[in-house]
């Protein structure tokens, strides 16, 4: 298969990251689809990509009729027919292993043509146990985006046990249309980045258990010692992400050993429903005015 901003490219699963991707392919070139079960998602998210736009226009980052150009090249819908004649996949649903095979399950009989990629933009479940439910493994794939999307350039391009030369390679080429920088991984737990994100950020939340340091020394380290842009206990809560950084380290934690397991201080304000910044409250507090 050809890989150019012609081909179909569908994305199932339009919330919050689903629909970041959603607008860093139409912002790229591409005619994309974007699919969801729930109407509100689609029209919550669809008004997302038109204030991130609307923010770039003032920003003079570019003008009306660019912006008209890429909301054209965006279409959404509950219905998951468009499937049929997919030459690109990728599935943006919930992390969870249960959900994405359940979801390439419908995906694989779903999609027409045999030469189709089925990809995943999973942050650290296995490629290779997605990739059992359908009946072409070889085409299966991490395609793994960073937020926000259309602006970090990175990507990780996962192969599972089963995944061929040619899908990697794919993979790669339409990672390289979208203006994007692709990595390969093997197949593990976390893959490259959140491997070493989560094993900062478990040790991080144990420095903070220990006494050693506070929430804010921690990310004021991180930023002024390492030279990251934000610390770990910021960008979680900027993400949103304690509950999936449970989530995913317990995961981890069973697949790599117990240093990706996080502290009951963490695993406690997501049961205290703290979630970041958008709840409230996460590792910061966000209720008082103007925090």
């Amino acid at each position: 298969m050809n890989i150019s901003k012609d081909i179909k490219i569908r994305v199932i699963g339009v919330g919050k990251v689903g629909m970041s991707i959603v607008q860093a392919f139409a912002q790229s070139g591409f005619k994309v689809y974007g699919a969801d079960i729930d109407k509100d998602i689609i029209d919550k998210g669809l008004k997302k990509v038109v204030q991130n736009l609307e923010k770039l226009v003032s920003k003079g980052k570019m003008n009306a009729e660019e912006k008209n150009a890429i909301l054209s090249r965006i279409e959404l819908s509950t219905d998951f027919d468009h499937l049929q004649d997919a030459a690109v996949v990728i599935e943006a649903v919930f992390e969870d292993m249960d959900v994405k095979k359940e979801t390439f399950k419908k995906i694989d009989n779903l999609v027409n043509s045999k030469e189709a990629l089925l990809l995943t933009n999973t942050s650290s479940l296995s490629i290779s146990e997605i990739a059992s439910v359908t009946k072409r493994p070889e085409q299966v794939a991490g395609m793994h985006f960073f937020n926000p999307v259309p602006v970090m350039k990175l990507v990780e391009v996962v192969r599972g046990t089963l995944t061929s030369d040619e899908t990697v390679g794919q993979v790669k080429e339409l990672a390289r249309l979208m203006g994007k920088t692709p990595i390969l991984s093997a197949d593990s737990p976390g893959f490259i980045v959140n491997r070493m994100l989560n094993a900062l950020t478990c040790e991080a939340a144990r420095i903070v258990e220990q006494g050693v340091g506070s929430v804010a020394d921690v990310d004021i380290g991180a930023r002024l010692g390492l030279g990251h842009p934000v610390g770990p206990f910021e960008l979680f809560d900027f993400l949103n992400g304690i509950p999936l950084l449970n989530h995913v380290t317990d995961y981890m934690a069973e697949e790599l050993g117990e240093r990706f397991r996080l502290p009951v201080w963490v695993k406690n304000l997501v049961r205290a429903g703290m979630a970041g910044r958008d709840s409230g409250r996460g590792f910061y507090d966000y209720s008082q005015k103007g925090k």
